[in-house]
């Protein structure tokens, strides 16, 4: 059809039936956007809700576990006359087949005096000959003492450094570890379940208790 041989009338026609055309389009459009937010709202709080109350048991279950295993570490300790300052502890069923370790996850921390304990082992590193052995020794000290990206000296370093030290016999470097050893103050970040169970093939596998860890 060409639009040039159209009359006036034909064209205005033409145009409000296009218009109309438009109109139902938008409309159509309209109530399907409506639609899914009218179904989108409803996923959001009926998950919601399941998520609520999962959130809850979970909650629930884990002051449950703390609670008993804590009772189960103290009966523990004193039937077998054993006293235990520990982080986590580990409960395994008689028949090893299921195991649940409770615990507090930790953070390096420390007091400002850690710096005193720095600087005094830096002392050290001063009095120390410039011969092959002695830089060797420098290096591997300074690399134990610098501290993480996020401004913390770790203590897995402390200990490497302790071991340094009690080799070296040095008096100040000894002292300068006692006082950073003495200025731990470890960070509590978050407890932890972590729950291991043989399988039917007796392979050990971990409980996913997180929505992340669990494949659907």
């Amino acid at each position: 059809m060409d639009i040039k041989n159209l009359t006036p009338e034909e064209r205005a026609e033409l145009k409000a039936q296009l218009e109309a055309e438009e109109r139902a389009t938008e409309a159509q459009l309209q109530r399907e956007r409506q639609s899914y937010n009218d179904m989108r709202d409803d996923f959001v709080e009926r998950m919601f809700g399941e998520l609520k109350k999962l959130s809850d048991e979970m909650i629930a279950i884990k002051q449950q576990i703390f609670s008993e295993s804590a009772m189960l570490d103290e009966m523990q300790q004193r039937l077998f006359k054993v006293k235990m300052d520990r982080k986590s502890r580990t409960m395994t069923h008689s028949n090893g087949r299921c195991s649940i370790k409770v615990g507090n996850r930790l953070n390096d921390g420390w007091d400002d005096t850690v710096e005193i304990g720095i600087e005094k082992v830096r002392e050290y590193l001063g009095t120390l000959a410039t011969d092959d052995k002695s830089r060797r020794l420098v290096g591997a000290i300074t690399r134990l003492l610098a501290k993480d990206q996020k401004g913390t000296l770790k203590a897995n370093k402390v200990l490497e450094l302790e071991k340094m030290a009690n080799e070296e016999q040095n008096p100040t470097f000894l002292e300068g570890i006692k006082i950073i050893k003495d200025a731990y103050r470890p960070v509590p970040t978050c407890q932890f379940v972590e729950v291991k169970y043989k399988d039917e093939n007796d392979v050990e596998r971990s409980l996913p208790l997180s929505m992340s860890a669990m494949e659907v």
